[in-house]
């Protein structure tokens, strides 16, 4: 970057892409506007060298987001093991670990049923 002049860094480096974009001769877009070849050469030299980080780069951006639980069945079995079983589950999923659960609590009797519960 131009350590003498940097508020012009902007303004070439538009020129320099005007140039790009036109489809003219290097000698043809100076011309044109009226700008020194060698000037042109020089800023093309300073700005190849040191890349400015194009100012429509975007930043990041955050977007809202809203966790919201969902309400829960809970069995807490005699074993300390619990079970919590989203309301809106389906049940074939769900068939192996209710399976088992049943199991465990003929053997045991549940300590707790609840529902709905939110996490």
């Amino acid at each position: 970057m131009s350590k003498q002049r940097p508020e012009k860094v902007p303004a070439w480096q538009a020129t320099i892409d005007a140039w790009m974009r036109s489809g003219q001769t290097v000698n043809a877009f100076c011309r044109a506007r009226q700008i020194t070849r060698s000037n042109f050469d020089r800023w093309q030299r300073i700005l190849a060298a040191d890349p400015v980080v194009s100012p429509q780069t975007p930043s990041p951006v955050f977007v809202p987001v809203r966790v919201v639980a969902e309400p829960m069945a809970e069995v807490v079995l005699r074993s300390g093991v619990v079970v919590r079983v989203p309301l809106g589950a389906a049940a074939g999923p769900l068939s192996p670990t209710l399976s088992s659960a049943a199991r465990e609590s003929s053997r045991n009797p549940p300590l707790a049923i609840s529902a709905p519960w939110h996490d």
